[in-house]
């Protein structure tokens, strides 16, 4: 990250990159997507155990290259599901998460000369969300929130919405308070999440990931999905970035 995108993930608690996932994997992804989506409950979906490029895009190197200033050496993925939206979905609009939240793993401090992190949440936009859209919200500045028993309405003008093309990336820490708000749009929304934490801790259960080691294909898949631990840690060997 440069001091830039430093400045504003610190300033934000979430920074938006553009065109990380190239058209034609996008095309093949959504594919992938539609034939195996259940119709009884098209909101939410798993994806990793569907093809190999999923696995490539959990490791993908300028998005660790990211990871590796926001958590550090040491990270593994925690879990990672699909969201869907159109329209005519009933949604309950909320806000949630913020610093401290979940027993305190929701964290964002200063310490050191670096920032150091709890979970935090990568979003692959497989569809454009334009302004005005719907889906997902935040509160800019909220994971440095000193006062945090009160969360605004979902129509404050503290809440942005912010707007991402297909194959944009927006990256968020779950100290940020962030929701969801009803689609309008007369297209889909339709999202990938992956989200990452320290290598000591876990907000899912860690067994979750055992099914997708055996679709692991290279050193830096295998060690995102090892489970926590603190003894004798070891840190990613990070690919280099073309």
């Amino acid at each position: 990250m440069t001091e830039a995108e430093i400045y504003e993930f610190d300033l934000n608690g979430y920074i938006l990159y553009r065109d990380l996932i190239p058209a034609g994997d996008l095309r093949r992804m959504n594919e992938i997507i539609d034939a195996n989506l259940d119709e009884r409950n098209p909101g939410n979906f798993s994806f990793l155990d569907l093809d190999a490029i999923f696995m490539e895009v959990m490791a993908l190197p300028l998005t660790l290259r990211i990871m590796r200033v926001i958590i550090g050496d040491w990270m593994r993925l925690d879990h990672a599901y699909g969201i869907q939206m159109t329209s005519d979905m009933d949604t309950r609009e909320n806000l949630h998460g913020g610093l401290r939240a979940d027993q305190g793993e929701h964290q964002y401090q200063w310490a050191n000369g670096r920032m150091w992190n709890g979970l935090i949440v990568i979003m692959y936009a497989l569809e454009d969300v334009n302004p005005g859209d719907g889906g997902f919200v935040c509160v800019p500045g909220s994971h440095k929130a000193s006062f945090n028993s009160y969360k605004p309405p979902v129509d404050s003008h503290l809440v942005v919405n912010p707007s991402l093309k297909a194959g944009d990336m927006l990256i968020f820490t779950e100290a940020l308070v962030h929701g969801t708000i009803s689609w309008k749009s007369n297209r889909r929304r339709r999202s990938i999440l992956y989200k990452y934490s320290p290598g000591y801790s876990s907000w899912a259960q860690p067994d979750s990931l055992k099914k997708y080691e055996a679709l692991a294909t290279s050193d830096v898949q295998r060690d995102l999905l090892r489970p926590p631990y603190v003894g004798q840690r070891s840190p990613i060997e990070f690919p280099e970035v073309c």
